[in-house]
């Protein structure tokens, strides 16, 4: 049902339009690949999608909203027409602060950062056969708290957890299953977060980005490419060992936690 590890392969990525997503896209991209591309931003989805057909691989791309109800009967007929299924990356995510009692940002959050990888990866299971692979993105807030995050940071957690117990759920199908948690990398979500914490602080967004960077051992935020490395990496044949595992992505800032 699916091609081994580096050759002709099936590759199904969400929240792909932007950033870390279409950074792993471009990764997978080339002759023989076909990639089903997720996101809600229909222009910068077709963009992408375009970008990947000029590297010669064969797209399709779907509009979804995660926080809606229609995501999945809108993807059932689409992943019946890929047939098998050779890697999953679980991307899509959003990152809003939110304060403890803050209901509606708990429940839109676990929505779409746990809940749709969980919903997608059990549709795409019936696809997958010996070899395929699943990577989600998690974060390093996946094993460290932070103020006016506990959705995000729970859902990393839970995220995390998911990973490592459904590894061990499909060893024995030769299916691996690997998070990649990033620190901080230069995305517009990035630049966006780091603005509302300066409008926290009443600071200069600049200013708040200097101090970031200052954080970070190497000084520097990490590129999507990086991260998209370490995806790419995990679905190759030299990674068929490698299962149940979390791989931080952060320029050090959290000394190998």
């Amino acid at each position: 049902m699916n091609a081994p590890a580096d050759s002709a392969r099936t590759v199904v990525v969400t929240g792909a339009a932007m950033g870390i997503g279409a950074a792993i896209a471009r990764g997978f991209a080339g002759p023989g690949q076909r990639l089903l591309l997720l996101d809600r931003e229909a222009d910068a989805l077709a963009c992408l999608a375009q970008e990947c057909r000029e590297r010669g691989a064969d797209v399709t791309i779907l509009v979804v909203d995660f926080a809606g109800d229609a995501w999945l009967a809108q993807l059932r007929p689409m992943l019946q027409s890929l047939g098998g299924i050779d890697v999953l990356v679980n991307n899509a995510g959003i990152a809003p602060e939110n304060e403890p009692d803050d209901d509606a940002t708990w429940r839109q959050v676990m929505t779409i950062n746990l809940d749709a990888p969980v919903q997608l990866t059990a549709a795409c299971l019936e696809r997958m056969g010996g070899g395929a692979r699943i990577i989600n993105i998690a974060s390093v807030l996946g094993r460290v708290g932070k103020v006016r995050n506990t959705a995000y940071c729970a859902s990393k957690h839970g995220l995390l957890g998911y990973t490592k117990a459904l590894a061990l759920d499909l060893a024995a199908r030769g299916i691996t299953v690997n998070a990649v948690l990033p620190g901080w990398v230069d995305t517009p979500m990035l630049r966006r977060e780091l603005a509302t914490q300066a409008q926290h602080l009443g600071s200069a967004p600049e200013q708040v980005l200097r101090n970031a960077r200052r954080q970070v051992p190497l000084k520097r935020f990490v590129r999507e490419e990086e991260v998209a490395a370490m995806v790419t990496y995990l679905a190759t044949a030299a990674a068929a060992g490698v299962t149940a595992q979390g791989f931080v992505v952060d320029g050090g800032a959290t000394c190998g936690m």
